[in-house]
């Protein structure tokens, strides 16, 4: 028995969290994710990479970024990738620990370079930037790196003493950088520090993606140690103002952070998110490993919010269909749909998880931890992974995603008034 995913990706071993660099370089796509090889618990960031032509099928690679320099020997954090002139560009920050027990620190962005992909070089002007933001401190990091209009633009999340912000810098060769200002947050309404900022055009509207820490809960909202989100909005590079409407939690389930967004030469506007949240307990970590990244997504802009669906290439997997009436079924790589006419339970690895309808609310329960929205579900799409699920409902206008330990590791079972109930069995993928 094992809770390593047979479809979602993990790492070979040690310790995984927040996607970093997402791309497509020279027909192949690439995930970098911050790693620790050397054990299961958090420590000194690396790259891990790896590679695919399906972004379902991973092939791991080499380390491409490891600490070890005066400016980033405690850490090779979180950053992006982008493709200037034909070499791929990853801008990190480096992190350098003040004191032993690691609440002081230094941050600082740098860049490390690759023509082909596989080998990476650290610029020799490393760090690019240095300091504090005008308006922010020491916790600035996770640089977002896009063109516009022939010039090149990176955003930082930072924070003061009660107000998380993003920061936009600009560059004339994706080199020298200078600051513009804070283009959003200082409001004190969205926590304490922003981490992992992401800022793309979709139908043409400027959505800023970000994980705010130390946000309260609210009503049915924000019960997860720290959340990720989204505002839609406008950004003027020239003044520099990013006007925006309310804050939108983009996930719904208990483990969903830090997600990054890339454009593939399709066009698609793919997000991968981490699929865990700090501070809980891994059980997988007994199998030498720790954590997993949710399915890649494809987002669009609808009826003023974002939507998720699972890639198309997700059906790649699929190995054999079965249409399902309420007895209970088998497997831990599935994928399941259907239509609702009424309320509905599925009870998930011998009821250690439920997803329910009832009325006009949406509940995720996990070992009596309860994620819940008031929505109107009408068509389902359910994906059970060995200790996983994502739910997408009304094509993807909401998501939960949450990790389930249970030793039940294949029972479940779907009741209700439901319709169109069909069971798809997966490949193992691993």
């Amino acid at each position: 028995m094992t809770y390593r995913p047979r479809y979602h990706f993990a790492p070979p071993f040690g310790w995984m969290n927040d996607p970093n660099g997402l791309c497509q370089f020279n027909g192949v796509y690439h995930m970098f994710y911050q790693y620790h090889p050397f054990g299961v618990e958090w420590d000194d960031m690396h790259w891990g990479h790896a590679t695919s032509y399906d972004l379902i099928h991973w092939e791991h690679k080499p380390i491409a970024l490891r600490p070890g320099q005066d400016y980033d020997r405690d850490g090779v954090f979180s950053g992006s990738a982008l493709n200037v002139d034909g070499v791929l560009h990853l801008y990190y920050t480096g992190n350098v620990w003040l004191d032993e027990q690691r609440e002081e620190l230094k941050q600082v962005q740098c860049l490390a370079t690759s023509t082909d992909g596989v080998t990476f070089t650290k610029h020799p002007n490393n760090p690019l930037i240095t300091g504090e933001p005008e308006r922010g401190n020491a916790h600035v990091r996770d640089p977002k790196v896009w063109t516009e209009n022939g010039r090149y633009y990176m955003i930082l999340g930072t924070r003061d003493v009660k107000d998380g912000k993003v920061v936009l810098y600009e560059s004339n060769d994706a080199i020298h950088w200078t600051e513009r200002g804070v283009i959003a947050g200082e409001t004190g309404e969205h926590g304490w520090m922003w981490e992992c900022p992401d800022l793309f055009s979709l139908d043409g509207r400027d959505v800023l993606l970000l994980s705010p820490q130390g946000m309260e809960p609210d009503d049915d909202r924000y019960h997860n140690l720290h959340q990720c989100g989204y505002f839609i909005g406008s950004l003027d590079v020239d003044t520099p103002v990013y006007k925006h409407g309310t804050f939108t939690e983009l996930d719904y389930g208990h483990d969903f952070y830090a997600a990054q967004t890339f454009q593939d030469d399709r066009g698609r506007r793919i997000l991968i998110a981490w699929n865990a949240m700090w501070e809980r307990n891994w059980p997988e970590q007994a199998e030498g490993w720790t954590n997993q990244m949710t399915l890649p997504r494809e987002l669009s802009l609808r009826n003023g919010r974002l939507y998720m669906t699972p890639i198309e290439e997700v059906t790649i997997l699929r190995r054999t269909s079965e249409q399902i009436d309420g007895t209970p079924f088998e497997g831990d790589a599935l994928e399941l749909t259907f239509s609702a006419i009424g309320d509905f339970t599925l009870h998930c690895f011998g009821d250690t998880a439920t997803f329910s309808k009832q009325g006009d609310v949406l509940e995720l329960k996990r070992d009596g931890d309860i994620r819940r929205i008031k929505a109107d579900g009408r068509t389902f799409r359910i994906f059970i992974d060995a200790s996983s699920i994502e739910v997408f409902v009304n094509d993807g206008e909401y998501v939960f995603s949450s990790r389930i330990y249970s030793q039940h590791r294949i029972k479940h079972k779907l009741s209700g008034h439901i319709t169109e109930a069909t069971l798809f069995r997966f490949t193992d993928n691993r």
